[in-house]
């Protein structure tokens, strides 16, 4: 079990630098190519949990794969690979439903980050622009992957509270990521949310060995 949840980590402790070092001096398809195979580093843990532990964890390695598909078209196309990772978080969505049945405890959950994301939408509106609409549309499905994460904390499992602590991650880090986007930030900043990132992805994937 620990070298299932040792080997990502050395793997992304390699991935996360070089993808920021390449991003930085503007070799985008290196930075690419390292920024998703650090999240691919999450794969490892689902697929042994898949293969030997339960079928079910397949829908969390398909939502990684298409997340990291995601991490290189979006050096290249936000719109492509904002797609993938709408896909990707829809499989997360499938696979939470699966493990925990939808509670009182998700809808709060969901009322708060749908009202963070409305809030923060209606505020930056102007410079968000024409591609308001796409905004919209991955903040409503990353706020009901996020409630549904955050609320598996209810379940007082070890694996509900690896994906209860991812949920909040992946919100934590796009939210972090609008501001960067819209607001001139330094590159602490950046790295803040490449890790905050990565955790998330990793929480998510080896959770899978504790079902």
């Amino acid at each position: 079990m620990i070298w299932i949840i040792a080997s990502p980590l050395l793997c992304l402790g390699v991935c996360l630098p070089m993808f920021m070092f390449y991003k930085s001096t503007a070799k985008y398809s290196l930075a690419a190519m390292y920024k998703s195979a650090g999240t691919l580093c999450a794969l490892i843990p689902a697929l042994v949990a898949a293969i030997r532990l339960d079928p079910h964890c397949w829908i969390c390695a398909a939502g990684i794969l298409l997340c990291a598909v995601g991490d290189y078209l979006l050096e290249f196309s936000t719109l492509l690979g904002g797609g993938f990772f709408l896909a990707g978080h829809i499989c997360y969505i499938a696979f939470l439903i699966h493990l925990f049945p939808v509670s009182a405890v998700h809808i709060i959950c969901l009322a708060v980050f749908l009202g963070i994301m409305i809030y923060t939408f209606y505020k930056n509106k102007n410079l968000i622009g024409k591609q308001l609409p796409v905004f919209a549309v991955y903040g409503i499905v990353l706020s009901f992957m996020s409630a549904f994460a955050v609320g598996a904390l209810a379940s007082g499992t070890l694996y509900g509270i690896l994906i209860a602590c991812g949920g909040a991650l992946f919100f934590v880090s796009d939210y972090i990521l609008l501001h960067r986007n819209l607001y001139t930030a330094g590159k602490a900043v950046s790295w803040i949310i490449m890790i905050s990132y990565y955790a998330a992805q990793l929480l998510f994937g080896i959770s899978c060995l504790y079902i």
